[in-house]
């Protein structure tokens, strides 16, 4: 009976050192895979932002302008918001409303729009100057009648009367104002609630509104939690410095939003 025969094609130094090779492979391998999935998990951390445990909210997108392109579409704001913002819809802007207790302190907000030779950015804070004294003046008046809807709408209907708004002007450069208008269009986008919301007699409310090619894009959040909040608190942050210290740090704030 023949025997088979294999010839011998590799010396044993020679297997030796294909071993080597293979078995470097096989490391070269898993650590590409073990990066790759750090990276993933790191991506996936930086992604948890989730608005959990907060208040309501409502995430809107509509026409930015009606009747032919001629008026602005003004149906995601409140009557505040259009003595802020009713001449037209900004590419960015932001409204704080605070809890009742805080109230006398009064709404505020920013918006960017262009200057009047459409030749750069421009920061534009409004507040109430008269906020307090008119609060209580009115309230006041309707102290001795029944709480109701119809006692809400009459306060806040002669307040928006008597209120003052002033506006703090500042120029931006185009990498702030860019970099405040992708960071809100990402958190409207990719904005998502998680759980049942808990019950909240009170509290403060916040509204992002951004201009999207022919739409205009809002998202108004009481009690915001995860990267709602973060991004509230960066908002809040920089008019609170102009507002009470005159300054406007653009540097400081490129890398909050960087930091995001």
């Amino acid at each position: 009976m023949p025997i088979l025969t294999c010839p011998l094609r590799y010396t044993i130094a020679e297997i030796f050192i294909h071993i080597n090779d293979y078995l470097f492979l096989i490391m070269k391998k898993t650590v590409i895979t073990s990066f790759l999935w750090i990276l993933f998990v790191s991506f996936a951390f930086s992604q948890n932002g989730d608005h959990v445990d907060g208040g309501d909210f409502l995430k809107r997108i509509e026409y930015n302008m009606y009747a032919m392109r001629t008026a602005y579409n003004f149906d995601s704001k409140g009557d505040i918001e259009k003595l802020f913002f009713g001449d037209l819809n900004a590419s960015v802007e932001f409204f704080y409303e605070p809890s009742f207790e805080a109230s006398v302190n009064g709404p505020v907000g920013f918006r960017i729009v262009r200057d009047s030779l459409d030749a750069s950015y421009v920061f534009e804070i409004k507040y109430i100057s008269n906020y307090e004294d008119v609060y209580r003046k009115v309230w006041d008046r309707y102290r001795s009648m029944a709480n109701s809807d119809e006692k809400y709408k009459l306060v806040e209907k002669e307040q928006i009367k008597l209120f003052k708004v002033e506006t703090l002007s500042h120029p931006i450069s185009d990498k702030f104002a860019e970099k405040l208008y992708k960071k809100m269009v990402s958190l409207i986008d990719n904005f998502k609630a998680k759980g049942v919301p808990p019950t909240i007699f009170d509290g403060y409310s916040v509204t992002f509104r951004t201009v999207v090619d022919d739409e205009v894009w809002s998202l108004k959040i009481h009690i915001p939690q995860g990267n709602a909040l973060k991004m509230a608190d960066i908002c809040r942050q920089i008019m609170a410095d102009d507002i009470e210290t005159y300054t406007f740090k653009e540097a400081e704030y490129i890398k909050l939003l960087d930091a995001l």
